[in-house]
C-alpha cells in the first residue's frame, strides 16, 4: 500500500504543478530544459548539431517549432510548453528522433555512420530488421556513402564493392557479377520489383538512376526460395525513401563531371499526419566520350535521360500502404563518321553520316500494403507493373543540309525495330510468430508473367509464366543462435522446375562474435532472348536455342566476424567462403563456318566457382577504414568447345573516410584492385585472360549554412585506366568486348540545397 501511495504522489505531485502552472500562466513561455549532444564512441560534445523541435500534437498548437544548433559544448536550450518530437542530425552521424513527453533535460548519443552495425534491412527478411540479426550477409550501401562516390546510377554506386565484378560496352552499357555469377544470374529490383530491360545478357546498370534511393541492399549466394528465377548469384535491392521526419523538405541538386557530364534533379518531401508524399525528378546528360575527339562519332555514346518518381506513403499504428510509380527515357545516339557519298535523288557529291538512335522507355507501377493483426501475424502483399520499350532506328543523315531519312532496308544497317517487355508480378508474404518469437513461420505465393514482342524474336511475340509457393521457419535454439530451412514451389510454363530448398544458420555471441552459414539451391530457367532471338542483319546472325536446358546448381556460403573494442578504438575482422555448383551454364556458342559471325545460345557443361575474402575494419571517432581481399577460382568445363579453364583470380579493395572535426570536412577513399580474370570465346573455344587493372577514387564534403548546403568535389578513376587488354583469344563470349573500360580520369562536384521545415 505504502508503494503505491508514493507511486501515485511520485506521478500526480509533479503532474499536478505543471497543470496549475500551465493554467496560470496560459501565455508563459514553458519549462526551460536542455538538450546535450554527444559523440557515441567518447561522450565528447558535439557542437554545430542540428536540433529540431516539433509539437506533437497540432491541434493544441500553443508553441511554434524551432530548430537551431548545439553550442560548443553541445548545449541546446528551449522551452517547454507541451509534448515534442526532437530531431537531431549532424554531418557524417545518424539522425536520432525521440518524444518528449514531460519537461526534462535530454542527453542524445549520436553514432558516427561507419561506426554502425546495426543497419536495417528488408531483403529476404520476415521483418525490417537489423543486419546483425539477418540469417543473410547483407551488404548495406546508404545514402551518405552513394554521394561521397559521386554516384549518379547503380554502376557507379557499387564500384570498388569486394565481391561484385563489372563489364562494359560501349553501347549496351555495364554489367554485373557477383562471386563469379554474372548476366541473368544476378537479381536487380528497386522496392522489391524486378527490373527488366535484359540486353545481351544484363541490365544495363548506368541507365538505373538512384536519385531518390535511401539505401541498397545487396546479398550474394541463391536466394531463389525467395526470389525464384534470376536469384542464383545474389540480390541486389534499391531501397528507395519512405519515411521523413520533417514536414517539408525539398532538395535541389547539381552535378557536373568533366568528361562531360552534366546532371540537375529535384526531389521534395511532404508529411501530414500519417501521410507521407515523395517526388523527384531530373535530367542527366552525357555528351560522349573518344580518346581521339572527333566531331561526329564517340566511343562513348552520347546519352540524354529524364526521369521522374512518385510515391505516396499512409502509416498507421496497424496498416501500412505505398503507392509508387517511376518513368524514365533514355535517348542514346551512335553517330557513324562522314562518308562522301552522292545526295539523295542528285547527282552531286555531299558527306552522310549513318546514325543509330536507341531510345528507351521504362516506367514501373506498385502498390503495396502491410496489415498486423492483433495476434502475432502479419500480411505483407505487392502487385506491380513493369515495362520497357527500345526504339532503335537507324538514319542516314545529309551533313551538309541536315536532313534525316529513316533506313529500312536490313542490308543498310541494323533499321528499324521496337523491343517491349512486360511483366505482372503479384507477391503475399504472411508471416507469424509463437513461442514468444523463438519460432517465426512465413508463407508466401508468387506470380510472375512476363511477355516479349519483338522483330527479331521468333514468331513476334513470347511469353513466360513462374508461379510459386514457398515457406520457411526460423527457430531461435537459444538467444542468439537461429536456423531456418526454407523450400519453394514453382511451376514454369516452358520447363520443369525441381523442389528448391535452402538452409541458414546464424550465431551472435554479444555482438562481438558472428557466425552465418547456408545452403542453396538455384534454378534460373532460359529468358525469352536465349530461347527465341533471331537476329540476321549485315553486323550480327544471332540466333535463340528453344532446345536449352535451364540452369541448376548448389551454393554454400559461411562467414565469421569478430568485433574487438579497446578503449576508443574498434577493431573488426570477418573471413568468408562460397562455393558455387552451376550445370548447364547459358552462353554464346558459334555455329557458322569459318570466320562467320553466327551464333546460338547453348548449354556449357558445368562452371564452379569457390573462393574466400578476408576483410579488416579499423574505427576510431571520425576515422574508419576498410582493407580487404578475395582469391576467387573459376572451373568452366565445356563438351562444346572441348576444353577445361582452371584459373584464380584475385581483388583487393581498401576504403578510407575520415571527418575532420574543426572545419567538419569529410574526406573518403576508396581503391580496388581488380586481379588477372579468365575470359573464353565462343567462336573458337579459346581460354584467355584479361590484364588486371587498378581503380582509384576520391571525395571530400562539406556543408554550409547551417547544412542548407552540401558540397562534395572529387575525383574518379584518379590512375587514368582507359582499357585493358584481353590476352589469347578474339570474338565474343565471358568477359569479352572492345577492352574499353572507361573514359579515364575525370573530377566531379557535387552541390546540394536543402529546404526543411
Amino acid at each position: 500500500m505504502k508503494l503505491q501511495l508514493r507511486f501515485l504522489l511520485q506521478i500526480l505531485i509533479p503532474a499536478l504543478f505543471f497543470g496549475l502552472a500551465a493554467y496560470a500562466h496560459p501565455g508563459s513561455q514553458g519549462t526551460s530544459i536542455s538538450i546535450s549532444v554527444v559523440k557515441s564512441d567518447n561522450a565528447k560534445p558535439l557542437a554545430d548539431a542540428l536540433v529540431k523541435i516539433t509539437t506533437l500534437n497540432k491541434a493544441e498548437n500553443a508553441t511554434k517549432d524551432v530548430s537551431g544548433f548545439t553550442d560548443s559544448k553541445g548545449n541546446f536550450g528551449y522551452a517547454f510548453v507541451q509534448p515534442v518530437i526532437v530531431q537531431v542530425s549532424q554531418l557524417g552521424y545518424y539522425t536520432v528522433t525521440d518524444t518528449i513527453y514531460i519537461p526534462e533535460n535530454k542527453i542524445y548519443a549520436l553514432v558516427i555512420k561507419s561506426e554502425k552495425i546495426n543497419d536495417v534491412v528488408v531483403t529476404g527478411q520476415y521483418k525490417p530488421e537489423s543486419a546483425q540479426k539477418s540469417v543473410y550477409d547483407v551488404k548495406v550501401i546508404d545514402a551518405e556513402a552513394i554521394r561521397a562516390k559521386g554516384a549518379n546510377n547503380l554502376y557507379e554506386a557499387l564500384s570498388n564493392e569486394l565481391n561484385i565484378d563489372f563489364g562494359q560496352d560501349a553501347v549496351f552499357g555495364s554489367n554485373i557479377g557477383i562471386n563469379g555469377i554474372s548476366g541473368e544470374g544476378v537479381k536487380i529490383m528497386v522496392d522489391g520489383v524486378p527490373l527488366l530491360g535484359r540486353l545481351n545478357g544484363s541490365v544495363d546498370l548506368s541507365s538505373i538512376n538512384i536519385n531518390n534511393v535511401e539505401r541498397i541492399e545487396i546479398v550474394e549466394g541463391p536466394l531463389s526460395v525467395m526470389y525464384g528465377t534470376d536469384a542464383m548469384g545474389g540480390v541486389i535491392n534499391i531501397i528507395t525513401k519512405s519515411h521523413q521526419a520533417q514536414k517539408i523538405n525539398i532538395n535541389l541538386k547539381g552535378y557536373y563531371e568533366s568528361v562531360g557530364q552534366y546532371n540537375a534533379e529535384v526531389d521534395a518531401g511532404f508529411a501530414y499526419k500519417k501521410n507521407q508524399f515523395f517526388l523527384s525528378a531530373g535530367r542527366n546528360f552525357f555528351g560522349g566520350y573518344s580518346p581521339v575527339d572527333t566531331p561526329r562519332f564517340k566511343l562513348w555514346k552520347p546519352r540524354e535521360q529524364y526521369f521522374a518518381d512518385a510515391k505516396y506513403v499512409y502509416a498507421a499504428d496497424r496498416f501500412r500502404l505505398t503507392l509508387s510509380g517511376s518513368f524514365f527515357r533514355e535517348l542514346m545516339i551512335d553517330r557513324g563518321p562522314p562518308v562522301k557519298s552522292l545526295a539523295t535523288g542528285d547527282t552531286s557529291w555531299t558527306y552522310v553520316g549513318v546514325d543509330e538512335h536507341y531510345l528507351t522507355y521504362r516506367g514501373r507501377a506498385a502498390a503495396a500494403f502491410m496489415y498486423r493483426f492483433k495476434g502475432a501475424g502479419q500480411l505483407d502483399a505487392l502487385a506491380a507493373y513493369s515495362g520497357y520499350t527500345r526504339f532503335t532506328n537507324t538514319y542516314q543523315k545529309n551533313l551538309i543540309t541536315l536532313d534525316e531519312i529513316p533506313l529500312n532496308d536490313p542490308s543498310d544497317s541494323v533499321g528499324q525495330d521496337t523491343t517491349r517487355y512486360h511483366q505482372i508480378e503479384v507477391r503475399a508474404t504472411y508471416t507469424l510468430s509463437a513461442w514468444k518469437n523463438r519460432l517465426n513461420f512465413l508463407f508466401g505465393v508468387d506470380v510472375n508473367q512476363e511477355y516479349a514482342a519483338d522483330n527479331f524474336i521468333q514468331g513476334g511475340k513470347q511469353q513466360l509464366g513462374d508461379y510459386a509457393t514457398f515457406g520457411s521457419a526460423r527457430i531461435t535454439i537459444f538467444e542468439g543462435f537461429d536456423i531456418q530451412p526454407a523450400v519453394r514451389f514453382s511451376y514454369n510454363t516452358r520447363f520443369q522446375v525441381p523442389l528448391i530448398p535452402s538452409f541458414n544458420i546464424r550465431y551472435n555471441y554479444k555482438d562481438k562474435l558472428s557466425v552465418r552459414a547456408s545452403y542453396g539451391r538455384g534454378f534460373r530457367a532460359p529468358s525469352i532472348n536465349e530461347l527465341f532471338l533471331t537476329l540476321v542483319d549485315v553486323n550480327h546472325n544471332l540466333h535463340g536455342s528453344p532446345s536449352l536446358k535451364p540452369e541448376d546448381g548448389n551454393t554454400v556460403n559461411a562467414s565469421i566476424t569478430y568485433t574487438k573494442p579497446i578503449k576508443k578504438h574498434i577493431l573488426s575482422f570477418t573471413a568468408s567462403g562460397f562455393y558455387n555448383n552451376i550445370k548447364n551454364e547459358i552462353t554464346w556458342r558459334h555455329i557458322g563456318s569459318g570466320t562467320g559471325v553466327d551464333y546460338q545460345y547453348d548449354n556449357l557443361t558445368r562452371c564452379i566457382t569457390f573462393g574466400g575474402r578476408a576483410i579488416i575494419t579499423y574505427r576510431w571517432q571520425d576515422f574508419h577504414a576498410e582493407a580487404s581481399v578475395q582469391a576467387t577460382r573459376y572451373q568452366v568445363d565445356s563438351l562444346v568447345y572441348n576444353y577445361n579453364l582452371r584459373m584464380w583470380t584475385p581483388d583487393v579493395v581498401f576504403n578510407a573516410g575520415y571527418m575532420i572535426p574543426k572545419i567538419l570536412v569529410g574526406v573518403n577513399v576508396t581503391y580496388k584492385y581488380y586481379g588477372l580474370t579468365p575470359a573464353f570465346a565462343a567462336n573458337s573455344g579459346e581460354t584467355g585472360t584479361v590484364n588486371p587493372y587498378n581503380i582509384l577514387s576520391a571525395s571530400i564534403t562539406r556543408n554550409f549554412w547551417k547544412d542548407r548546403i552540401q558540397l562534395t568535389v572529387g575525383g574518379k578513376n584518379l590512375l587514368n585506366v582507359r582499357n585493358v587488354l584481353t590476352n589469347g583469344v578474339t570474338g565474343v563470349g565471358h568477359n569479352i568486348g572492345d577492352n574499353d573500360m572507361g573514359w579515364g580520369r575525370t573530377f566531379f562536384m557535387t552541390l546540394v540545397f536543402n529546404y526543411s521545415k
